[in-house]
């Protein structure tokens, strides 16, 4: 399978909190490493997505969930994965779960589409790849200033209803930006 962008913004984006359970993954692992799927599982199967879900704080009413990707500094060999729900930003973290917080910023947002055919590679390996190329063409460039991270968000309605049906999904996916200086 493979993947495309279909549709690429630079908008505003205002300070949120993810809240959710996370794993350290290391970063030369292969495309079968299954932590993060596994992470995923054990949430569905003990309840704690759903318990995200009932918050109130909640971005928004469906239930699209997130996966928080940083606490990587330049030379490391690992990365916080966090997976969960994006909330208001000073939503109380519920005791057993972890938080981020994100900053007001400039956010790229990419919808990364599966495809039937091999070309753009992986949905989820290659989606950094493809925002960043788009950020670069409209003149935007990484903005590292608050902190390193991205953030792949599951549409409930692009990501989960197409997955259900068998459909092409669409990741969408975050990565904070500034305008380039030349």
């Amino acid at each position: 399978m493979g993947s495309k962008l279909v549709k690429f913004d630079i908008l505003t984006f205002a300070k949120a909190r993810v809240i959710g359970k996370k794993v350290v993954q290391k970063l030369d692992i292969g495309i079968d490493d299954s932590t993060i799927q596994d992470l995923w599982a054990g949430m569905t199967d003990d309840g704690s997505l759903d318990f995200l879900f009932t918050l109130p704080e909640r971005s928004t009413k469906t239930p699209d969930r997130v996966g928080w990707m940083g606490d990587f500094k330049p030379g490391d060999e690992e990365y916080t994965y966090l997976a969960g729900v994006l909330v208001n930003h000073n939503t109380p973290v519920p005791e057993g779960y972890e938080y981020r917080d994100i900053a007001n910023c400039e956010m790229a947002i990419g919808w990364i589409q599966r495809t039937e055919d091999d070309n753009g590679g992986d949905i989820h390996v290659n989606a950094s790849e493809h925002i960043s190329k788009a950020i670069q063409e409209n003149g935007y460039e990484y903005d590292s200033t608050h902190g390193f991270f991205e953030m792949e968000y599951y549409s409930y309605e692009r990501f989960n209803v197409p997955e259900e049906r068998g459909g092409n999904v669409i990741l969408d996916f975050y990565t904070p930006c500034k305008k380039q200086i030349k």
